[in-house]
């Protein structure tokens, strides 16, 4: 008689409640109990990072991870990458830096490569070179010799700082090359903020420190 452990997932925002044999690994139960196939095996190994999901928002290899290991966590595959807010109903912007930047050729790394650039991108929101390399560096491509997916995910990078701009979110700006006329929070003695310091000499006739 064959021993199931049942387990729940909640996968691209939704809850599943799957049975699974205890040796049963994540990758297996992601692409044949939920049929999301876009989860691509490779090495089985944990070398080539096809497999790459994103668990409670860090990159997973989930042919290293049993599937009971998993339990009650939020997995995103690259299937739910549409539904997410930045896609606004059409590609994602690392879909779309992919696309636009020829960050794929046969396409078989890609989804791994959009998982770990999607785990960077929500810790890091303006990367650097090596911090993006770093980033997919457990991630094997056989075609595209790299430069390519590091710039595409540059370019999500700048999209979705773009993209926050829009929506009311403000673009880092370098403080110490602005005066106390040119900026301020509001707050008294912050940031160049108003200060009644400032504005009134001590009894002595000096400035207040």
């Amino acid at each position: 008689m064959t021993i199931t452990r049942e387990i729940t997932l909640t996968v691209n925002g939704t809850e599943h409640t799957v049975e699974v044999e205890p040796r049963q690994l994540l990758v297996h139960t992601i692409r044949e109990e939920l049929d999301m196939t876009g989860t691509h095996i490779g090495c089985d190994t944990g070398n080539c990072g096809a497999c790459t999901v994103v668990k409670d928002g860090e990159p997973i290899k989930s042919c290293l991870m049993f599937a009971t290991q998993a339990d009650g966590s939020e997995l995103l595959t690259v299937e739910g990458m549409e539904e997410l807010p930045e896609a606004a109903g059409g590609l994602h912007p690392l879909q779309e830096g992919f696309r636009e930047e020829h960050g794929l050729q046969c396409g078989y790394c890609t989804p791994g490569m959009l998982m770990s650039g999607k785990a960077l991108l929500d810790n890091n929101p303006d990367p650097s070179e090596a911090e993006i390399r770093e980033a997919i560096s457990g991630n094997l491509c056989r075609c595209t010799g790299y430069q390519n997916i590091v710039k595409s995910v540059e370019y999500a990078s700048e999209k979705l700082s773009e993209v926050a701009a829009a929506d009311g979110g403000v673009e880092a700006t370098d403080v110490s090359s602005t005066t106390d006329a040119e900026f301020t929070c509001g707050v008294e003695n912050c940031c160049g903020g108003p200060s009644t310091d400032r504005e009134h000499v001590s009894d002595t006739g000096g400035e207040s420190q």
